[in-house]
C-alpha cells in the first residue's frame, strides 16, 4: 500500500520496487538462515529469536530515513537477516513440544501469525496510512520533517522491541534428542557430512517438496506484493479500502486455510494415510490457482472478493501442512538446519522472484502500470499449478522417507 508514494518520492520502477519487496529481503534472509539453523540446533533458541526480532524491528524503522534506492535495499536486507532467526528456532521448538501426529496442527497454529499479521497489517495499516496521509508531513524531535510514508515505517517498526522483550519470558523447550535409530544424542551440531548424507538418501522427496513450496511461495508473494497496488491503480480504491478488503479476506480465508490445512493433514495422517499432508498441499494449490486466474479480472467488490478468498484459502492452506511434511522426513537434530535450508530454497524462489516476476510482466511485457492485473493472473496461476504438480510427484517418495525416519 506504500508502493505509490515510495515510487513517486524516489522515482523508481515497478521492477526496482519488486527487488525491495523480494530480492533484498530474500537474499539476506536465506544467507543468514544457514548459520542460524546450525546455531538453533545447539544453542538457546529463545535468545536467538529475541535478537532477531530486535534487529528486524530496528531495521524497519531505519527504512524511514532512506534517501537513496540502495539505502532502502540495505534496510530491507537488515529486516531479512533479523527474520532469518524465527522459522528455524520456532520449528525446532514446536517439534520438541508436540508429537508427530499433532505437529501439523501445531505448526499451523504457529503459522496463524502469518494470516493474522498480514490481515491486521492491511486493515490497520490501511486505516493508519489514511490518517498519516491526512495529517501530512510531521516534524519529529532530533529527526526533522518526514513524509507520511516514512512515518509509517517508524510507527510499525519500533513496537517490535516490546515483543523482543516478551520473547525472553518464553521457557526454552527440552530437546527431544533422538535420531531415527532411537539413541539419545549429545547436544552438539550434527556433522555436515551427515546432513549431506541424509539429503542424498531422501533426494527425490526433498527436491519435489521444495520445488512445490517454492512455486507456492512464488505465487503467494506475488499476490501479497501487488494485489493492493492493483486495486489502487485499476479500481481507484484508497489504502483504507484496499486494506479492509484484502486484510479481511486474509484474516478469514487465511486463518481458515492455515488451521484447516493443518487439521486435515493431521486427520488424514492419523487414519493411516501417510501421504495425507501432501494430499492437502495438492488440493490447496488447485484452489489457489482457480482463485488467482479469476479475481484480477473482476471489476467490483462483489465479484473480486469471492475469488480472492478462494485464492487466499489455497495459498495459506499449504503453509503448515507443507512445513510438517518437511519435518516428517527429518530426524530431530537436523530440524533447525533443515528448516534453514528449506527457507533458503523457497525464499529465494518465492520471495525473491515472485514479486519481481509480476513486475517484469507489467513493465516489460505489457508496458503499462494498470496491466498489473494481467500479470497477477499469469504468474500466480502458473506458479500454483506447477506447485500442485510437484506435490503430487512427491507423494510416493515421501511415504518411503517417512517410514525410514520412523524406523
Amino acid at each position: 500500500m506504500l508502493i505509490e508514494p515510495i515510487k513517486a518520492d524516489l522515482n523508481i520502477s515497478d521492477v526496482k520496487i519488486s527487488f525491495l519487496q523480494g530480492l533484498s529481503f530474500a537474499l539476506f534472509y536465506t544467507i543468514a538462515g544457514i548459520p542460524v539453523g546450525r546455531m538453533v540446533d545447539s544453542h538457546r533458541r529463545t535468545w536467538i529469536v529475541a535478537v532477531g526480532v530486535t534487529m528486524w524491528s530496528l531495521m524497519t524503522a531505519v527504512t524511514a530515513f532512506a534517501q537513496r534506492y540502495w539505502q532502502l535495499f540495505l534496510a530491507r536486507a537488515g529486516v531479512g537477516v533479523g527474520e532469518a532467526t524465527l522459522a528455524p528456532a520456532a520449528y525446532s521448538m514446536i517439534s520438541d513440544l508436540f508429537p508427530p501426529k499433532r505437529r501439523g496442527l501445531a505448526l499451523d497454529l504457529f503459522s496463524l501469525g502469518t494470516s493474522l499479521g498480514a490481515g491486521l497489517a492491511l486493515i490497520i495499516g490501511g486505516y493508519a496510512i489514511n490518517l498519516v496521509n491526512e495529517a501530512g508531513a510531521q516534524t519529529l524531535p532530533f529527526v526533522g520533517t518526514l513524509d507520511p510514508w516514512r512515518l509509517t515505517f517508524i510507527y510499525v517498526g519500533l513496537p517490535g522491541l516490546i515483543v523482543a522483550v516478551l520473547i525472553l519470558t518464553v521457557p526454552e523447550p527440552v530437546r527431544q534428542l533422538r535420531a531415527a535409530t532411537g539413541k539419545v544424542e549429545e547436544r552438539v551440531s550434527i556433522p555436515l557430512r551427515e546432513v549431506f548424507a541424509h539429503y542424498r538418501r531422501h533426494a527425490r522427496v526433498i527436491a519435489f517438496h521444495h520445488l512445490g513450496m517454492s512455486f507456492s511461495a512464488m505465487g503467494a508473494y506475488g499476490i501479497m506484493a501487488w494485489a493492493p497496488a492493483m486495486m489502487i491503480r485499476v479500481h481507484g480504491w484508497t489504502p483504507g479500502e484496499v486494506g479492509l478488503v484484502t486484510g479481511a479476506s486474509i484474516l478469514i480465508a487465511g486463518t481458515a486455510g492455515v488451521v484447516g490445512g493443518g487439521w486435515l493433514g493431521d486427520a488424514w495422517t492419523s487414519r493411516g494415510h501417510l501421504a495425507g499432508r501432501l494430499n492437502v498441499t495438492v488440493i490447496s494449490m488447485i484452489c489457489g490457482a482457480l482463485g488467482a486466474a479469476v479475481y484480477p479480472l473482476m471489476d467490483s467488490v462483489g465479484t473480486i472478493v469471492p475469488f480472492f478468498l478462494l485464492n487466499i484459502l489455497g495459498g495459506f492452506m499449504v503453509i503448515g501442512c507443507g512445513a510438517a511434511a518437511m519435518l516428517d522426513v527429518m530426524p530431530n537434530r537436523l530440524r533447525g538446519q533443515a528448516t534453514a535450508i528449506y527457507f533458503f530454497v523457497i525464499s529465494l524462489a518465492g520471495i525473491g522472484f515472485g514479486p519481481t516476476a509480476v513486475a517484469m510482466f507489467t513493465d516489460y511485457v505489457f508496458g503499462d502500470p494498470a496491466a498489473v492485473r494481467y500479470s497477477l493472473v499469469i504468474v500466480p496461476t502458473v506458479a500454483f499449478s506447477l506447485a500442485a504438480l510437484f506435490f503430487f510427484l512427491a507423494r510416493k517418495p515421501y511415504v518411503k522417507s517417512v517410514k525410514w525416519v520412523r524406523g
